[in-house]
């Protein structure tokens, strides 16, 4: 079925960005890489020096101070929380295809800048990354108005699930081949990864050209027996979208809107600090090498998809079947993610003695966060299709800026105390942000439509120009009495 392609490739854009954005994570290990493999690296070319080694230490690299290491790793949120409300705006204007595009081929194109960027200054790498987050900041409500287009009620949570699913397929294949491409010194060694990326990056947006199109009725290899049944549910609502200005007064008071948005935020903060700071974490507190980072975020990745796809089916068997409404469905995901989540991130403090304790318990707390689209993604397409570009990004604005709010937090107590506690305590605090976002999902979360439909906003907008034209009318005939 074509929509589910669509989901697909939809997926495969999500796994670009997303390389794209994380690679630095592994890479930036062996852009800086610490004293112990220095003074390892330099007692073996005193001794013996192989090709391979001479090579390793042509590879450029940075000594970069934590804070500085910081900003870079966090600069692609900066960019990404600005251009996300843009991103909706436009999406609600232009449709989402066009959107989608523009973002994978500037990000594929700002990525292959990094190594030069690395190189030339340290201020024109931010630079370039700030502007890689906006970039890619523009895609997350385009690709919700291409699953408002193909998708309907009862099939929502598995398609947003397959597309979603892209950002832990990242995880699972990026993180290993990052480390390896890292590691491999004879093909280059780090700044490989970014032009890989890029390149994938680039023909994926070539493909989006032929397999995804805004909705059923514009693709020519869709059956007709699918577009009468996506017909029959009204999915589409692309081209009326464009007649109409976005109800700003009801969506910014609207306690339904808030409380997806606060939520999936909060759910923001831990994922993307995860994200970020895990390899560092591993290397660092459980002392690990490069190479098995890799794995193990590829392990976190496996982890995550496991659960964003089993939840997303399990909530659509739950409303097909009837055994619960969507709204109560919705909630008890919500319950399992990001309540199960902060309690494993407040029991890591606890197995401090055991690495491989607080690996397991790190890797489950972070693949719980993985059921975030089947809880808040979703609900936004139930409250509203025809505004939920508009919705994403706010959404996409607010969440994305605790991408560089946890660093810049976890920086200033590592400032203040530069020991093994901080990482603890910094899970903590996300655990506790996390339960306020569940706390207010909860109370004020909705799944009924929240606004005007698009037909009656049409009709009113309409009638109101109709009204115009013969008051103009009016006035003339009355003048020319």
């Amino acid at each position: 079925m074509k929509r589910y392609l669509v989901a697909g490739m939809c997926s495969m854009v999500k796994f670009c960005l997303y390389c794209m954005r994380i690679n630095l994570n592994i890479a930036i290990i062996k852009m800086v890489p610490n004293s112990t493999e220095n003074n390892a690296l330099n007692v073996t070319l005193t001794t013996k020096a192989t090709r391979s080694e001479i090579i390793y230490k042509e590879i450029p690299s940075y000594a970069w101070s934590e804070e500085t290491r910081q900003m870079i790793l966090s600069a692609v949120y900066y960019g990404y929380s600005v251009s996300a409300l843009l991103g909706g705006l436009v999406t609600h204007r232009l449709g989402g295809k066009r959107v989608i595009l523009f973002s994978l081929l500037s990000s594929s194109i700002l990525t292959a800048l990094i190594p030069w960027s690395a190189g030339v200054s340290t201020d024109l790498l931010i630079v370039l990354r700030v502007l890689d987050g906006m970039a890619q900041g523009l895609h997350n409500p385009a690709m919700l108005i291409i699953l408002a287009n193909w998708s309907v009620a009862h099939e929502r949570s598995t398609l947003v699930s397959i597309t979603y699913s892209g950002v832990a397929l990242a995880e699972i294949i990026c993180n290993p081949l990052s480390g390896w491409i890292c590691s491999a010194y004879k093909l280059g060694g780090w700044p490989l990864s970014f032009y890989t990326y890029s390149t994938f990056g680039a023909v994926t947006a070539i493909l989006c050209i032929f397999l995804i199109y805004e909705n059923p009725d514009e693709d020519p290899y869709i059956s007709s027996n699918e577009v009468e049944y996506l017909k029959s549910f009204d999915t589409t609502v692309g081209e009326k979208n464009k007649k109409i200005s976005a109800p700003w007064l009801s969506i910014l008071t609207s306690s339904a809107v808030w409380a997806v948005v606060i939520a999936f935020s909060s759910n923001a903060f831990g994922f993307f600090f995860i994200i970020t700071e895990a390899p560092i974490f591993i290397s660092e507190v459980l002392k690990f090498d490069v190479k098995t980072i890799g794995w193990l975020m590829s392990i976190l990745g496996i982890v995550e998809c496991l659960f964003a796809l089993l939840s997303g089916v399990c909530a659509d068997f739950i409303v097909r079947r009837e055994l619960l409404t969507i709204l109560p469905t919705r909630k008890l995901i919500a319950i399992c993610s990001m309540g199960l989540s902060a309690f494993l991130l407040i029991c890591i403090g606890f197995f401090q003695d055991s690495a491989i304790l607080c690996l397991i318990t790190l890797i489950l707390a972070f693949g719980l966060l993985g059921c975030y689209n089947t809880c808040f993604m979703a609900n936004v397409l139930d409250i509203t299709k025809h505004y939920s570009s508009v919705i994403v990004g706010i959404m996409t604005c607010l969440a994305s800026s605790t991408g560089f709010i946890g660093p810049s937090l976890f920086a200033a107590l590592l400032k203040k105390k530069n020991t093994n506690d901080q990482w603890y305590l910094m899970f903590k605090i996300i655990a506790g942000i996390q339960l306020f976002g569940l706390l207010i999902f909860l109370l004020f979360a909705k799944a009924e439509e929240q606004f005007h439909s698009i037909e009656e906003n049409i009709s009113k907008q309409e009638m109101k120009s109709y009204n115009s034209i013969n008051d103009a009318s009016a006035e003339v005939v009355d003048t020319e009495e």
